[in-house]
Parts: C-alpha cells; structure tokens; sequence
C-alpha cells in the first residue's frame, strides 16, 4: 500500500555552515506540520557548527571530510542511503552534489534570484555584494531543483525582497535570511507531497513542468 502523508518524507540535510536553514526546517516540523522527518545531517567539512548544532536538536549526524583523491560521493550516497534518504536538501551545501542516485530527489535554497548571481563560487556574502555593486533595486531567495551544474536547475520557487538604500552586505544577508526562512519549508512541503502523492512536479508558476511522477515510497 502507497504511503500516504501521514508517513512523513525522510529528508537528509548536507549543510557546510552553521545550519540555520536546517535549524529552520527542523522548526517548522511541528511550528507548520511540514511533512517530513530529518533522518540526517551531514557535511564535507570537519568541526562544522551546522553539526554540532543538528545534533542539540536531536538530529543523527554525519562528518564525511573532503579527501583529496578519494571518492567522497560514494561516501556520502552510501551514507543518505543508510538513512533511508527519501528527499536531499542543500541547506548551505558548498560542493557541487553528484546526481547519479538523487535525480529528482534534490533541492538546493540559493541566496539570490536566480538566474542572476549564481554558479560556482557563487554563495554567502559574495552573492550580497554581487547584488549590491550591480545596484539591483532587488534581491530574494530562490529554492530549485538540483542538477549537475551549480544554481541551473529548474526552479520551484522565488521570495522576493527591497534592496534598501544604504544597506550594507551584512544587512541584505539578514533580509534575505528572513525570506529564505519561509522560502525553504514551503518548497519542501511542496516536493514532499509530490513524493507521496504525485501529479505535476513542483516549479515555479508559469514555468515547465516536466512530466509526472510518483515515487511512493522508497
């Protein structure tokens, strides 16, 4: 029998900050009802605050180092796949994700709106001073579907706020933070009953959506 949305979407977190995003999704598991459980935790980086701070918040973590040489994608799959992955969410992911086992399973929040300021070596406080040296009267959040290239993939959903005179790089960064924050729990609300009950994949209105598909469960 298809599991329905009373059985939440195992989501796995990759993060390579201080996890605030992740902190923010596991708020608004009971704050909003969002219908997922976060199985897991996990960065490329060692020592990483977002760490530390997923597992004060009862959440099972793993620290898989970047090794020069080695294959740490197989490392990281095989870790998502222990934790019964269902969705993975790039909350402040700073490598480029391999897609092989996760295609329709990943999204990624990006701190601008896209397509302007994103790609490689695109992210923190260098997209801010990006917005605010183009003198864009603008800026906001972007939550996307991942592929193999950096902030390419199709998008789900945008938030949008001011870009206020005077405002410097540390200022639109807590702006947009506060979009982010309601951005990021409302697509993976979205994604998470796709996964469950199928119909069009989520994307941004107006935009393609491409075929249909249920996963149902994993």
């Amino acid at each position: 029998m298809r599991a329905g949305m009373s059985d939440p979407v195992r989501v796995a977190c990759l993060l390579s900050g201080a996890g605030r995003s992740v902190a923010n999704l596991h708020g608004a598991i009971a704050r909003d009802s969002l219908p997922i459980s976060i199985v897991i935790a996990a960065s490329t980086r060692p020592n990483v605050e977002g760490l530390r701070a997923a597992a004060e918040l009862g959440i099972p973590i793993r620290e898989i180092p970047a090794i020069p040489a080695d294959t740490l994608d197989d490392r990281l799959d095989a870790a998502l796949e222990e934790a019964g992955t269902e969705l993975v969410v790039l909350a402040g992911y700073l490598r480029l994700f391999r897609m092989a086992h996760w295609k329709d399973r990943c999204i990624n929040i990006h701190p601008s709106l896209l397509p302007k300021f994103g790609g490689r070596g695109m992210w923190g406080e260098r997209v801010h001073k990006a917005v605010l040296t183009a003198g864009e009267n603008e800026s906001g959040c972007t939550v996307h579907w991942v592929d193999d290239r950096y902030d390419q993939g199709s998008i789900i959903l945008q938030r949008r706020c001011p870009v206020e005179r005077g405002m410097d790089v540390r200022q639109l960064a807590r702006r947009v933070f506060e979009e982010e924050r309601l951005a990021l729990p409302e697509a993976v609300a979205r994604v998470a009953r796709w996964i469950r009950c199928g119909g069009p994949r989520p994307a941004l209105e107006g935009a393609a959506a491409p075929g249909t598909r249920n996963f149902g469960t994993f």
